[in-house]
């Protein structure tokens, strides 16, 4: 076939001036190689967009109504334009672009299109537009079906362009001007009017906008507007998915694809605001969500707004005044599947000598939190800072555990031990070797037992150890999908979110290795008592302060490794697995330290009932800002 000498493409045409929405506190609408590529000189025409209908590219704040929204096209705007059939087979690894010649509510667009190949275009092959091209490798990725879990698809990115496209909403600055450089996601596919030579014709008309945009105001528990706002999380709202150029429409049943919240954080050295009436916007994935949670981060404080149902259609915009918000404090406990967990890992902190032997200050924590690694992933002064879960072989320390070795009291801080008990520690019971054989003894007397009963016994809020049953709980009956949260330092740490489960119950584990990207932010979930979330903390062999399966970059995968009270065989306790490769129970060595998740037993009130937090667990949190 003769190759066709690479034409322009023009796309000319009006859109939509603005566009507006009336607010309600109820969330109501307003209303691969070229070289023998045949490339095509295609003259397309827009139609003018209709009044208060959503119009292109650029979106700005009227500067006396912050509630009307204005969209024109800006010089250079791009759109991805496609041939359908090509489906994932096109080797090419940029898509075609057309371009705004200027700006203005209409303009004219140039660039260039052809199909896989050197095949031609024919008058009966659809055309897909979609915008913003400018996206792609920000907030849009090429993807192709690569697997399926329990006959539910899942996508990874390609390095060539195809008609499916993951679109990830999950990270906003609450701007709408950044919404329309990222997140207006566009689309309309249509067939050519006529193909003479080299020529083609096509009307697109209206682009037809596939999000939904809302506006957030925001007031404290005494009504005062917020105007210092570190970040927004909205959970439980859909923030990614996979686009089907094809089809014009959402991939169906790939769970794993679908993050389900929206983070806002504004630039560095900025603050989300409410003053003068402003809203912070965010752009979402159309539909009907349940259990809404909103958390906004001022300093150390957190206030939240909860729906129990709320729906959003596409191409509508939305505004919301969440006035009132009540300020979220620490609770002793989280409940999934009628089990009182503990809102954080069993830790030690501080000296070896005293420090602080309890309830980690938060769910997400793990030792080595926060710590700047070199290249080769090792500690490094100018290093990046990250969680030892992408360290290499990170060492725990005295001042910094969180596993532990099955039924160990007194040698609990001497990592290179190896001493256990064989005694039942499912029980309010202590031991020592009376001289060498473990006998019941009084605590002050305790060198083995349940550690986390042992160190919490005189405090305010009790808890043991989880038994068989507890863990079997959350492995058997609840909700598990691929989490992270955001620590105070802005490291990330990995692991698996826990719920108590509906009619139809959800497990996406095993995730396989390196797929960060099926994680889903839970970090505001968390801070709510919203769900259970278990860090990935590996484990340590006898002898040895090196955590192993800890990195999350290795390819055998890294796991976690809970620790029950429940003894197997002789030697053996039983433990919990989960990680990219994991989601077992099986019984381990005694010796070997692992994660602890307590269970909570009982606590103190306050007049008003209220739990009574423990005063050591409440100045940790504040001296390292928890909260």
């Amino acid at each position: 076939m003769n190759k066709t000498k690479i034409l322009l493409l023009a796309i000319t045409g009006m859109m939509a001036t603005a566009f507006t929405a009336c607010q309600s506190d109820d969330i109501d609408s307003a209303a691969g190689g070229d070289a023998n590529a045949n490339v095509y000189n295609v003259t397309a025409d827009v139609d003018a967009a209709q009044d208060n209908q959503p119009g292109s590219r650029v979106l700005s704040v009227d500067a006396t109504n912050k509630k009307v929204l204005h969209s024109t096209w800006a010089a250079g705007d791009k759109l991805i334009a496609f041939v359908s059939s090509d489906g994932t087979s096109n080797t090419r690894t940029s898509y075609w672009t057309i371009a705004a010649d200027k700006s203005g509510k209409g303009s004219t667009f140039t660039g260039h299109i052809a199909a896989k190949g050197n095949a031609k275009v024919q008058a009966t092959d659809d055309l897909c537009f979609f915008y913003p091209a400018d996206a792609v490798g920000k907030s849009i990725a090429p993807v192709t079906k690569s697997g399926e879990d329990d006959d539910k698809p899942y996508h990874d990115e390609v390095n060539q362009i195809s008609n499916l496209l993951a679109l990830n909403l999950t990270r906003q600055d609450g701007t709408a001007e950044t919404i329309g450089k990222l997140y207006d996601y566009q689309y309309k596919q249509v067939k050519p009017k006529s193909i003479v030579g080299s020529n083609l014709n096509v009307s697109i008309g209206n682009m037809k906008r596939i999000v939904s945009l809302w506006g957030l105001r925001f007031t404290d528990n005494n009504n005062q507007i917020l105007t210092n706002i570190d970040s927004v999380y909205i959970s439980n709202v859909k923030g990614s998915d996979v686009f089907n150029l094809s089809t014009g429409s959402f991939v169906t049943n790939n769970p794993a694809d679908e993050s389900m919240n929206i983070v806002v954080t504004p630039p560095t050295g900025q603050k989300v605001s409410s003053a003068g009436g402003k809203y912070t916007y965010i752009s979402l994935l159309p539909g009907t969500y349940t259990d809404v949670l909103i958390m906004v981060y001022v300093g150390n404080k957190c206030y939240k707004k909860e729906y129990s149902r709320l729906s959003f259609d596409e191409g509508k915009v939305y505004h919301t005044d969440l006035l009132s918000m009540p300020e979220v404090l620490p609770e002793p406990y989280v409940e999934v599947q009628g089990i009182k967990w503990a809102t954080g890992n069993f830790i030690h902190y501080g000296p070896e000598t005293g420090g602080y032997w309890g309830i980690a200050p938060a769910q997400w924590w793990i030792s080595r939190r926060a710590v700047k690694l070199g290249s080769n992933r090792k500690p490094a002064s100018n290093g990046t800072l990250q969680s030892s879960q992408f360290e290499s072989s990170p060492t725990q320390t005295t001042d910094d555990v969180d596993l532990f070795r099955f039924g160990d009291i007194k040698n609990a801080l001497n990592l290179h031990g190896d001493t256990y008990t064989n005694r039942d520690i499912t029980v309010d019971k202590y031991y020592a070797p009376k001289p060498l054989i473990h006998r019941e003894v009084d605590r002050s007397q305790a060198e083995y037992g349940d550690i986390v009963r042992y160190y919490t016994a005189d405090k305010k809020q009790k808890y043991r150890m989880p038994t068989e049953a507890d863990i079997k709980n959350l492995r058997d009956k609840a909700d598990a999908i691929p989490a992270y949260c955001v620590t105070e330092q802005g490291t990330f740490v990995y692991g698996a979110y826990f719920t108590t489960a509906g009619a139809v119950r959800v497990k996406s584990f095993p995730t396989r290795v390196k797929s960060l990207y099926k994680y889903t932010n839970v970090t505001a979930l968390v801070r709510a008592n919203k769900g259970l979330f278990l860090p990935i903390t590996g484990r340590r062999v006898t002898l040895s302060p090196v955590m192993g399966y800890r990195d999350m970059t290795y390819g055998a995968g890294a796991y976690g490794q809970y620790m029950t009270s429940t003894p197997g065989t002789a030697g053996m306790s039983m433990d919990f697995f989960f990680g990219p490769t994991e989601w077992n129970w099986s019984g381990n060595a005694k010796v070997q330290a692992k994660a602890i998740r307590p269970v909570w037993i009982s606590g103190e009130e306050d007049s008003n009932h209220k739990p009574v937090l423990d005063q050591d667990y409440l100045n940790l949190q504040n001296t390292l800002k928890i909260w």
